[in-house]
């Protein structure tokens, strides 16, 4: 059943001899347009599963069987479709209705009405109106799908469609003349494809020169797409099973000065939000909105030099997130001024975007870059440091400085935990660390003891199952191994305990540098959450309790390399493409000149043992592009467009000095080899074939054009008797 199925396949009169017929290029170029045009519908996620699945089984079984069908067969099948078809109108407006909106209805309708018109295919006004219902589905798709797929899709749905609008003309105009029958060769679908590369260049061309205006730019928006990211404006200690990592990339970061940006690609903390209210299972924040960032001259939530500032630009990637992510030491804050009203900042420095759809947008930071150690001033014993905490006033302006009520906040510590044997044996675990009494030792000296035990006695690691009712205690008491938020916590606790003021922070550290893009990418699975604490004079200043995870290096380096290449092309495609505007329109040619392919193509980096897989496919794929690169330098374009074993005659008739003409018939030309003198066996093989094959209903098989070609081979051009330069009479006798 396989062999038969692929010869049917293969003996299909699309792919004979490479020549098709205006109804079967018609029919084949809608099942192509349709099979881009759902795939744009799946990509948008505006429309609910089961009528996309619907529409697009009535819409295939349509274009694909409709020819085949007898009219008593075609007629019972255009009232399933219309049933089909009503039924998924039904669905738009009563099912899953808690799932949908407005945008999600209205792709349900279309995709209703498409199965309704291609019932019949024959019907000229009905195909027109199938068009225009195709191309409003592949617009929506493409304006509630963001991303490089889509784009690729709706590329590919242009292509088809301007092959269908050809292949529709084509195919009504031959059934008005009655030529329907008639071949198309494969120079038709050549001279059709080389206008292709012409409009892209002209269209290029015209989206560079004419960006769009940054006031009338739309922001696409994931609607429908239920994404869960790393970061979390709330911790919570209460979740089940391990954590998975997510490769999906959040944050692009720009620097003008590349060296510091790489070298500081592992060691950049990016604030998110703070968190201050703990209850036992979850880290909540206690803050209020109450000022707007555009009027905030300071946004500092700690005192950075401003010697030595620095720039930095960040590009944003649409996410359910609303905080602004921004580095330490920050100082000023630039964002566009479409969501420049949108933007507040809260009383603990946390700043919010407070729009209510996941968008995406750029903004400038400008910071005073510091060593991301809570150790810097932290040399007061602890007595002395809670006497200054004692003292702090009532009242507080800056992001920097800390109230004695907010003070108190953040030294509470939940009496569930505070009273449970196993959290006295953790602090006193970790207190035995310091020589003599505890009030005595620098702060300083207690959070380096605090990193030194976990470091002796735990383990960071995403893989390890919890329970989820008691993973706070799991972690200090028996397991010892758990992720960040584990680790944040119990070193909060032990401080708290302490009296000195601690806060959690959720955000990213570090990122991967791509030295293609010279963009620093911070994917979500370099969320993260570590301490603030609060030193009098100095503020804020972080400090992270987790070890160090070692990063495993199973990638071999042609996986690495096509994912900096590929991550490189997706954050060109959104800031040239998506998010085009004057702006990008002045950075795109100094985006191009930083290109560096240099490290890319270091051989020193590949290894034999890891890279064996990698290296075999790479030489196949170097023989196969040799091979047909080979055969398409030495391919002879004069050679007509005909089957291998004509083209072997003709091969050997041009050798001997025989050609066909341009604009000559097979049958002149082959009567003028007779004239000519040319062997008739030869000819009338070779003629009786060519014809069967393009004009009987049933072409040579495969064995038999081998067989034929074989014999060609060995039958001369020429016969016994010489053609003779004489009457048209005397060369008829010498061809019997």
């Amino acid at each position: 059943m396989i062999r038969r199925s692929i010869q049917a396949m293969t003996q299909h009169p699309i792919w004979r001899h490479g020549v098709i017929s205006a109804p079967n290029y018609y029919f084949a170029s809608w099942q192509l347009m349709l099979v881009a045009t759902f795939m744009m519908v799946a990509m948008s996620h505006a429309a609910t599963t089961p009528p996309l699945i619907v529409s697009c089984m009535l819409c295939m079984i349509a274009a694909f069987f409709y020819r085949h069908f007898s009219p008593k067969v075609i007629g019972r099948a255009r009232i399933a479709g219309y049933c089909g078809s009503g039924l998924i109108a039904l669905w738009a407006f009563y099912g899953d209705r808690q799932n949908k909106d407005i945008a999600s209805i209205a792709m349900e309708l279309l995709l209703a009405m498409l199965p309704a018109l291609l019932q019949n295919m024959v019907h000229q006004r009905r195909i027109f109106a199938a068009l225009a219902v195709t191309n409003l589905l592949a617009i929506a798709g493409i304006l509630l799908a963001d991303n490089l797929s889509a784009y690729g899709t709706f590329l590919a749905f242009i292509a088809t469609m301007a092959m269908t609008l050809n292949a529709t003309r084509m195919y009504f105009l031959s059934t008005k003349a009655g030529d329907a029958g008639e071949r198309l060769t494969v120079m038709f679908f050549y001279q059709l494809l080389r206008t292709l590369p012409l409009g892209l260049v002209f269209g290029s061309m015209i989206f560079y020169w004419f960006p769009r205006m940054s006031d009338l730019a739309v922001d696409l928006n994931l609607s429908g797409i239920k994404s869960r990211t790393g970061f979390n404006n709330e911790v919570s200690l209460s979740g089940k099973g391990s954590i998975e990592e997510s490769n999906r990339i959040n944050l692009w970061v720009f620097s003008k000065n590349v060296d510091w940006l790489a070298g500081q690609a592992d060691l950049i903390y990016l604030r998110g939000t703070s968190l201050g209210l703990f209850d036992g299972k979850t880290w909540r924040n206690s803050g209020t909105l109450t000022q707007l960032a555009s009027q905030t001259p300071d946004f500092r939530v700690n005192k950075a030099q401003k010697r030595g500032q620095m720039d930095l630009t960040f590009f944003r990637e649409p996410s359910s997130a609303r905080e602004v992510f921004h580095p330490y030491g920050l100082w000023n804050l630039e964002v566009p001024a479409r969501i420049a009203q949108e933007i507040f900042v809260d009383n603990f420095g946390n700043i919010v975007f407070v729009r209510d759809d996941s968008s995406r947008y750029q903004y400038d930071v400008r910071f005073g870059p510091m060593n991301p150690s809570a150790f810097d001033g932290m040399s007061a014993p602890l007595g002395k440091y809670l006497t200054m905490i004692a003292d702090l006033p009532k009242e507080t302006r800056r992001f920097y400085e800390l109230s004695a009520r907010d003070a108190a906040l953040l030294q509470k510590v939940p009496e569930s935990i505070l009273t449970q044997p196993w959290f006295n044996d953790f602090t006193a675990g970790v207190s035995a660390l310091t020589s003599g009494p505890i009030e005595s030792a620098a702060v300083a000296t207690i959070l380096q003891n605090t990193q030194k035990y976990f470091r002796r006695n735990y383990k960071a690691s995403l893989r390890v199952d919890f329970k989820g009712e008691s993973n706070l205690k799991d972690f200090m008491g028996t397991q010892k191994e758990g992720h960040c938020e584990l680790f944040a916590t119990a070193a909060a606790l032990y401080l708290r305990k302490l009296g000195i003021p601690v806060r959690l922070v959720s955000g990213y550290m570090g990122g991967q540098f791509n030295f293609v893009s010279h963009m620093l990418e911070v994917p979500e699975k370099n969320a993260h959450v570590w301490l603030e604490i609060f030193q009098p004079g100095s503020g804020w200043l972080p400090f992270d309790p987790t070890p160090l995870v070692l990063k495993s290096g199973s990638n071999s380096i042609f996986q690495d390399n096509l994912g900096i290449v590929f991550n490189a092309l997706r954050f060109w495609f959104t800031r040239y493409v998506i998010d085009y505007d004057a702006k990008a329109q002045k950075e795109l040619v100094v985006a191009l000149n930083r290109v560096d392919m240099s490290k890319l193509m270091d051989l020193k980096k590949v290894s034999l043992d890891r890279d064996t897989g990698e290296l075999g496919i790479l030489a196949v794929m170097l023989v196969i592009t040799a091979w047909l690169l080979f055969r398409v330098i030495t391919r002879d374009d004069r050679l007509p467009d005909a089957p291998a074993y004509y083209r072997s005659v003709a091969a050997r008739l041009m050798r001997a000095g025989w050609e066909k003409k341009k604009n000559e018939s097979y049958l002149d030309f082959h009567k003028r080899l007779l004239d000519d003198g040319i062997n008739p066996d030869l000819v009338y093989s070779a003629h009786f074939a060519l014809e069967r094959d393009l004009y009987a209903p049933k072409s040579l098989s495969k064995i038999e054009q081998r067989t034929l070609r074989r014999k060609l081979r060995k039958t001369p051009i020429w016969t016994k008797i010489k053609p003779s330069p004489q009457t048209g009479r005397s060369r008829l006798k010498v061809h019997g």
